[in-house]
């Protein structure tokens, strides 16, 4: 249910999107006097959310063992980060060098100044990546485990593979700045049976084990946090959570865990299910007024699972698939906004395409409703997802001939691949793939227009034919012509509903970078106020690789908590 909201909720435009799986936010308390207010509960810090952010955060901060942290989380703590591929983003680590792979932090902020851009300060993605190679030996401790082989393939996922090339290191645009290395640091599993399974899991599990047994720390599941409580200086000073008692939560276990089920999302059963969840914790959740001596870290996660805050922030990428649980609904960054925080690259959201596997896809070319190309497209699936929705309307096709398409058909049939990359590369192949004897009949049958599809080719042809370097940066490794009928184009839009385009939201709550604490619009800390993970813009936001926001998610979590444990 919408509110009027006045001053620092007033100014933020998305505060009242909700959904039917949404969390109300409502406009901060102020008190005069925190320590004359009732309180039901009190700690040093409190952390919102519990995915990798946020147990990072409240690990590092119960380090020193004189804090006392809560940990709230909407469900049993994990959040997107259980649901992902367990994949970290690092440079110069033992993992590597087990492997044979020579790199260096200075190597690895070389090559992110290609995907953060301006948006990160260059002295904050060198810290980043300094900082990288001590995040495996942390997690290792808190029972996470990540090792070798390594995998040379181009490859959205490897599927027994541990280190791999998960970005853009190998493009022509990235070798300028740095020497390729493989980064992309997948979890191990626990029971070696579980290698082809999907990763986030086995890194998720032991964190949230090694969080729990903490003398210092407490865990809060099945918990909201709706309402901040500011003093009259306006420093974060409490919240107001809402917390499940026994017997609801265990109901509201079972409907969010089959919420986040593949085969109930299929039966479309996971929806009820969420909406069932939601309606306990409206109607079953107690009121708890903690009051926070320290800080707040907000961690929530981002806005990919409230539709309504996504056409309104980011209408472009309505069709995107999220990828996440009903928790990343925005709730996170409203209690930012609420007291003032400032918020940038909300109409961002990463959303990734791959055109690998099958890696033969790569040496076609994309093209858009114009018959046009739109990408190199060699590089990383957030880089054609962004070309397919930022410019072409939600739309594409992969445009390849009669040898190509026998070499996609064999790459399809490559073991390594794992269950869902089979049953998407099944699905575009056998669904949405459109053959024609000639490339204007070809045009035709996908909509486009038959002149410009047809000089789109004969350029990428001639510049192969006269070894002119290629219009977009791919390298001659990934070119071939494309001169032998039939042809075939495969859609790459948001339509495919068997072979969607995945995404999070890369936008959230502007941060100091030193400290991670929220600034307000004018660049000021809000004292007793953090954020991290995809609450925050953080080292993703410009451009996602695999891994970098999981990493980022460790990095922004020690920035909060080594910001806290100094106060």
């Amino acid at each position: 249910m919408s509110q009027d909201v006045t001053g620092a909720a007033a100014d933020f435009p998305y505060f009242n999107d909700e959904c039917s799986t949404s969390i109300p936010v409502s406009e901060a308390r102020k008190v005069d006097d925190a320590d004359a207010e009732a309180w039901d509960e009190t700690c040093d810090v409190l952390v919102v959310g519990c995915g990798l952010a946020g147990t990072s955060a409240a690990l590092r901060a119960a380090e020193d063992s004189t804090l006392s942290v809560l940990a709230v989380d909407r469900g049993e703590g994990g959040g997107a980060s259980a649901l992902s591929g367990g994949v970290l983003y690092l440079g110069g680590t033992r993992v590597q060098k087990e492997c044979g792979v020579e790199d260096s932090a200075e190597n690895m902020a070389a090559y992110l100044a290609h995907e953060t851009g301006t948006l990160i300060r260059p002295e904050t993605v060198r810290r980043f990546a300094d900082q990288s190679a001590s995040f495996i030996p942390w997690l290792e401790t808190h029972g996470a485990r990540f090792g070798g082989p390594l995998s040379e393939a181009k490859t959205s996922y490897p599927g027994t593979k541990f280190l791999y090339y998960s970005g853009n290191e190998k493009t022509l645009a990235a070798r300028k700045l740095a020497t390729p290395a493989p980064r992309g640091h997948r979890t191990l599993p626990a029971n070696p049976a579980d290698v082809t399974a999907m990763s986030g899991g086995e890194l998720m599990r032991p964190l949230l084990a090694s969080l729990t047994s903490k003398p210092n720390i407490r865990l809060s599941p099945h918990t909201t946090v709706r309402r901040l409580v500011v003093d009259g200086e306006g420093r974060v000073v409490g919240a107001e959570m809402w917390r499940l008692p026994a017997g609801p939560a265990r109901k509201h276990r079972f409907l969010m865990r089959m919420g986040r089920n593949m085969m109930a999302t299929i039966l479309g059963a996971a929806a009820r299910a969420s909406r069932a969840a939601t309606r306990i914790e409206h109607e079953q959740a107690r009121l708890v007024r903690v009051r926070v001596r320290r800080g707040v870290v907000l961690s929530a996660g981002g806005f990919i699972f409230n539709p309504t805050m996504v056409a309104n922030a980011a209408p472009k990428y309505v069709g995107v698939a999220g990828i996440g649980t009903i928790g990343d609904d925005g709730s996170g960054i409203k209690l930012g906004a609420s007291v003032g925080g400032g918020t940038d690259r909300m109409n961002i959201v990463s959303a990734w395409r791959f055109l690998y596997p099958p890696a033969t896809w790569v040496k076609g070319i994309a093209i858009g409703p114009d018959g046009r190309r739109i990408v190199n497209e060699e590089e990383y699936g957030a880089r054609t997802g962004e070309a397919v929705f930022e410019r072409n309307q939600g739309l594409g096709w992969v445009i390849v001939d009669r040898p190509l398409q026998e070499s996609v058909e064999q790459d399809a049939k490559d073991p390594e691949l794992l269950s869902f990359q089979k049953l998407t590369t099944k699905a575009a192949l056998r669904l949405y793939t459109k053959a024609a004897p000639t490339l204007e009949r070809l045009a035709e049958k996908i909509g486009v227009p038959a002149d410009a599809l047809v000089a789109t080719v004969d350029a990428y042809n001639r510049s192969i034919r006269d070894g002119e370097p290629d219009a977009f940066a791919k390298s001659d490794a990934s070119r071939k012509p494309i001169e032998t009928g039939p042809f075939f184009a495969t859609d790459i839009s948001w339509k495919p509903k068997l072979n969607p385009i995945s995404g999070v939201t890369m936008g959230g709550l502007t941060v100091n970078e030193e400290t991670g604490a929220v600034l307000n619009a004018d660049g000021r800390e809000i004292a007793g106020l953090y954020a991290a993970g995809r609450n925050a813009v953080g080292l993703c936001s410009n451009f996602y690789v695999s891994g970098l926001s999981l990493a980022d998610c460790v990095f922004s979590g020690w920035r909060a908590a080594e910001s806290l444990k100094a106060r």
